[in-house]
């Protein structure tokens, strides 16, 4: 055993020995470049069937005395870009109905010279220079930067046709976007656009009323559009301004056509891409509901927030009906955002898009009365009285709030400081409610809660800003909490009990209303 391992050193000696005795003979082996193939799919052949813009290719490269270490592709066999990948997915642009794309990838062996080229040209292809990490930002390549040494290039890369399909734009209204089943003369509509070929590709919207020979064309970015039409209308079909987003600004240039007042009508919208595929046309609402379009009928509206049906809209209507006279009869319109109304009586039910929507519904009138039980939609009045006032409108608030809320919000719409925490419990029968000196010198007739069978409950004490409300009545209870008031440029006026409760006096609370509308809101038949 002794004898084998000394050996194996001398054999080993012996080798090298030999090996370096001998010279170098013949000539130098130059290096084989790569071949490069290309497929779609694994199982895929020569022949591409018609593909979608959105695709993923997939190439390899065999290098018989090296290794690949990466690909020069191109979609034009002009431009061509550096990556170590084997496979990527493409959006490839459309430019018409069809159209066809080449595929072009070289494999890169590792056989690189060591240097820098500015330029690489193989078999008469110019691929550029090789790519390098810019470390100072100049834009070109400095000595010690690193960069991608490219060996030999296969001189024939490998090309693919790829025969593209284009696939129209599919349009949908966005989830809960539903046309209420009555609306006045603002409506909203909200749709999703996508294409498989890329949404940038999506180039028109056209959208249409009751009539599908008459569409508007607007951006292919368009997602959201309000229409209003304001009157005096000189007929029963006028056109409709259009606001293309949520925000209520200049109008689009093109007016919309065809709305059909005190009438059912139809909204349609389509898509176009660049290759002028269509899609399919939808309309809302389905086959089989309805829109109905309601003609105002005067610059007064009515708004029903009651969750209750009492007593509270006979009142309104009977009061109103009966002011000087009845001059305000079949002057003024109904909302009620609770329940709504079918397309057959006068009720108008909340849109689902408070802004932009709700406040231009409000906009289109000069005056709103606004009453409400004991659980009023406190968000859509936060959200849209403000914006709606300081646009010139003029509102009335008969509201009573829920025993426990969060009290902060109630400065967003009304000129308060505070209110009290707690409510006053209950509010007995015939409870006087009394002027101020703000009340009586103004002239408002002093009121009282009716001998009804139904408490008045849950009634808050507010504390009106100083410096921007006038006081106008107490409760004739104890410390005489301030129950009504108004803000100084007689916007709001607000009364925190149900005004139809407060008729103890009927002349009284009708004279109330016509002090409210005609004297103070400056409402003229």
């Amino acid at each position: 055993m002794k004898k084998y391992y000394i050996l194996i050193p001398v054999l080993i000696s012996a080798i090298l020995i030999i090996s370096c005795s001998e010279s170098i003979t013949g000539s130098k082996v130059q290096n084989v470049p790569p071949e490069t193939h290309i497929f779609l799919h694994p199982d895929s052949g020569k022949t591409i069937s018609q593909q979608s813009s959105k695709l993923k290719v997939h190439w390899w490269g065999d290098d018989p005395d090296g290794f690949v270490i990466g690909y020069l592709i191109s979609w034009d066999q002009k431009n061509y870009g550096f990556t170590p990948r084997n496979d990527s997915t493409f959006s490839l642009v459309i430019r018409g109905l069809d159209t066809s794309y080449i595929f072009s990838a070289a494999a890169v062996d590792n056989a690189g010279n060591k240097k820098y080229d500015q330029t690489v040209v193989v078999n008469g292809i110019n691929y550029g220079s090789e790519p390098f990490t810019d470390s100072n930002n100049n834009g070109k390549w400095d000595e010690g930067e690193p960069f991608i040494d490219f060996g030999a290039i296969d001189p024939t890369p490998a090309h693919l046709t790829f025969p593209i399909k284009n696939s129209p734009p599919i349009v949908s209204f966005q989830q809960n976007s539903q046309v209420p089943e009555t609306t006045f003369t603002v409506a909203s509509f909200a749709w999703n656009i996508s294409d498989v070929d890329g949404d940038e590709t999506v180039q028109k919207v056209f959208i249409a009323l009751n009539d599908t020979a008459s569409f508007i064309e607007l951006p292919g970015s368009a997602r959201f559009v309000t229409i209003r039409a304001k009157a005096p209308f000189s007929s029963s079909t006028v056109s409709a301004d259009v606001f293309i987003g949520t925000t209520i600004g200049t109008p689009y240039s093109i007016k919309l056509p065809n709305l059909k007042l005190d009438e059912k009508n139809i909204f349609y919208v389509k898509a176009i891409d660049i290759a002028g595929t269509f899609s399919k046309m939808i309309q809302m609402p389905d086959t089989g509901k309805a829109w109905f379009v309601k003609k105002q009928k005067g610059n007064i509206l009515i708004i029903d927030d009651y969750g209750v049906n009492d007593q509270a809209a006979s009142f309104y209507n009977a009061t109103m009906d009966s002011i000087n006279s009845g001059i305000l009869k079949n002057k003024y319109d109904l909302l009620d955002i609770k329940y709504g109304k079918t397309s057959t009586t006068p009720g108008v039910l909340l849109p689902k898009f408070t802004n932009p929507t709700f406040t231009e519904m409000l906009k289109l009138f000069k005056v709103v009365i606004w009453y409400t039980d004991n659980d009023p939609s406190l968000e859509i009045a936060q959200l849209t009285v403000r914006n709606y006032t300081e646009s010139g409108g003029k509102i009335l608030l008969s509201m009573v709030f829920p025993q426990t809320f969060d009290t902060r919000g109630l400065s967003d719409f009304l000129p308060i400081d505070s209110v009290s925490p707690t409510p006053i419990n209950i509010i007995p029968m015939n409870t006087k409610i009394n002027l101020t000196a703000d009340g009586t010198a103004l002239g408002y007739s002093p009121l009282s809660i009716d001998n009804s069978t139904i408490p008045v409950a849950r009634i808050r004490t507010f504390f009106p800003s100083a410096a921007g409300a006038k006081n106008l009545y107490t409760l004739g209870l104890t410390g005489n909490p301030i129950i009504g008031f108004k803000d100084i440029d007689t916007r709001r006026i607000f009364l925190g009990l149900p005004l139809h409760r407060c008729n103890g006096a009927p002349s009284n609370t009708k004279e109330f209303l016509r002090k409210v509308l005609i004297d103070e809101f400056g409402v003229t038949p």
